[in-house]
């Protein structure tokens, strides 16, 4: 009878100490978690970027980066030392400085699970690789023209007025641009922009030259 009592006790003691050692287990990884970083709707909510700078203590733009270190589209690495990066680049709005933030918008922690809160810029084209997640071409070009003025772009360049409303400004412009987004383009390649749209004016343009190589024959 002692024998079963002693038995049962170390059975009752084992027990214990499992129970005890899965509660300090379940304790740490609690604690794990408290001690994680906020997530992007507690960091960046209602804060401006210099305020998500101070608090989180990071470089707003390294924290995205962090995870998005090349376009998804072209597989090349995002270049954030470009024009938008670049020292003393600040917003004609805010008067703060340019981050990702400015132009992809604030992130929510419905970010971990899906983008559509995010600010996509893209080509407009049916390659897209996720379609649904597309967003117009108003709302697009709305977050460019908020700093780039239509007064300006239209002083550049007449060709901005006319495609404003029809096509994104991704389709001829660089997201992340290392140099001035144009000039850093060959003559040849600024054509080309607009002869990928304008299909009929380049062919019409190979029946002159083959018209003319005809006749000088």
């Amino acid at each position: 009878m002692k024998n079963l009592i002693s038995k049962a006790g170390r059975a009752i003691a084992l027990q214990a100490v499992a129970l005890v050692s899965c509660f300090a287990m379940f304790s740490a990884i609690s604690t794990t978690h408290a001690e994680m970083p906020p997530l992007p709707q507690q960091m960046w909510q209602g804060k401006s970027d210099v305020q998500v700078a101070d608090e989180a203590r990071r470089d707003p733009n390294k924290y995205c980066t962090q995870c998005h270190e090349t376009a998804n589209a072209t597989g090349k690495p995002f270049s954030h030392a470009g024009k938008h990066f670049q020292h003393g680049t600040k917003s004609p709005n805010s008067g703060e400085q340019v981050t990702c933030v400015s132009c992809h918008g604030n992130m929510s922690e419905n970010h971990r699970k899906g983008v559509r809160d995010v600010m996509r810029f893209s080509k407009m084209d049916q390659k897209a690789s996720k379609p649904e997640l597309e967003r117009t071409v108003h709302e697009q070009n709305q977050v460019c023209v908020a700093c780039h003025t239509a007064d300006k772009l239209r002083e550049k360049f007449w060709a901005h007025d006319t495609h404003a409303n029809k096509i994104a400004c991704a389709n001829c412009h660089e997201l992340h641009p290392e140099k001035d987004p144009m000039k850093a383009i060959p003559e040849k390649q600024r054509i080309k922009l607009c002869t990928d749209c304008h299909t009929k004016i380049q062919a019409h343009k190979e029946e002159v030259k083959a018209q003319e190589a005809k006749e000088n024959q």
